[in-house]
């Protein structure tokens, strides 16, 4: 299994890019660690507004009430 950046509960700050103005709020918890595809690593993440989406990890950095920064975690089965 490869490490994760992120872990199941985490906070995570959202960095958007062109075409991301529909997504509302700046900070996602966490709240499923995808498996690989093609390289890159996704993440189910859940904001305030109660909407659940994929973003890439490329997209995601540690949120401002982050707690245990840079801990990397192994992917669960699916």
């Amino acid at each position: 299994m490869s490490d994760a950046a992120f872990k199941i509960g985490q906070i995570v700050a959202f960095g958007r890019g062109a075409g991301d103005g529909h997504i509302q709020g700046n900070e996602f918890t966490v709240t499923r660690v995808m498996p690989l595809e093609s390289g890159f690593r996704s993440y189910r993440v859940r904001g305030k507004d109660g909407v659940e989406r994929a973003l890439q990890e490329s997209q995601l950095r540690l949120g401002a009430v982050a707690s245990k920064v840079g801990q990397k975690v192994e992917v669960w089965p699916t």
